[in-house]
């Protein structure tokens, strides 16, 4: 019973590891935290059994995967940030300018009647 234990966390873990990849790849938010939430449970669970070298390795994969990920995420809430900040500075800029041709306009009038 140990042995097909060990296999099922050896296949959890391997199986948590494609699917946060693939998560990451198709750039599935909501799958990432779902999948951070099973992931935490998962080690939780693990918590004071016996790890094998080969849950150790597969365990360190999932650390790498997760990593890469989650700096995946990382730059791609930087860029969103960037250009959110993008966006705003042009649309200041512009609203300032309209008021300025505005307050123009109106003073080429007023000094027209």
């Amino acid at each position: 019973m140990k042995w097909a234990n060990a296999m099922d966390d050896l296949q959890l873990i391997d199986w948590q590891t494609r699917a946060l990849l693939a998560a990451g790849q198709q750039q599935e938010w909501e799958k990432i935290q779902q999948l951070d939430s099973d992931i935490a449970a998962m080690l939780c669970s693990l918590y004071g059994r016996e790890v094998g070298e080969q849950k150790r390795e597969a365990l360190n994969k999932l650390q790498q995967a997760h990593r890469k990920v989650h700096q995946q995420v990382r730059q791609q809430r930087d860029e969103l940030s960037q250009d959110m900040l993008q966006q705003r500075n042009q649309r200041e800029g512009a609203l300032s300018y309209a008021m300025f041709a505005g307050q123009e306009m109106a003073e080429g009038l007023a000094s027209n009647e």
